[in-house]
């Protein structure tokens, strides 16, 4: 079973697309657990859960970032997988990448690093 085939890193890089589509059934199948549990380690009731993952509902951000994280993977990937549209919303970045870039800068310590990927980007271009 390749992680990337289930979701779990696809955001890291942009350009990547999965083997198959996602749904939220499949990511609870993959991250080896139930709608059950699920239910009980974020304390949504289930029947919530069931409405998400059939399709009838989706969930508020706060709901929406408690299933991700328990789920381990990014909200972008849970949106996808309940069919949300998310061509506008950016990926994140691998560490690798964001490390090159970093390195390009000169860079060393992480307490020097922007607080976000667009500005350590924008540093780049300005320098290039």
């Amino acid at each position: 079973m390749s992680i990337l085939k289930y979701g779990f890193y696809d955001n890291m890089n942009p350009n990547i697309e999965n083997e198959k589509e996602e749904t939220l059934k499949s990511l609870i199948e993959a991250a080896r657990t139930t709608q059950r549990q699920l239910s009980r380690d974020t304390n949504i009731a289930e029947v919530t859960i069931n409405t998400w993952a059939v399709g009838k509902k989706i969930p508020r951000l706060d709901n929406a970032a408690l299933v991700a994280g328990q789920l381990g993977v990014s909200l972008r990937v849970l949106a996808k997988a309940m069919n949300v549209n998310v061509t506008k919303i950016p990926g994140d970045y691998s560490l690798i990448e964001l490390k090159a870039i970093a390195a390009d800068l000169g860079i060393e310590r992480v307490q020097d690093l922007p607080e976000d990927y667009q500005s350590l980007k924008q540093m780049r271009d300005r320098q290039n």
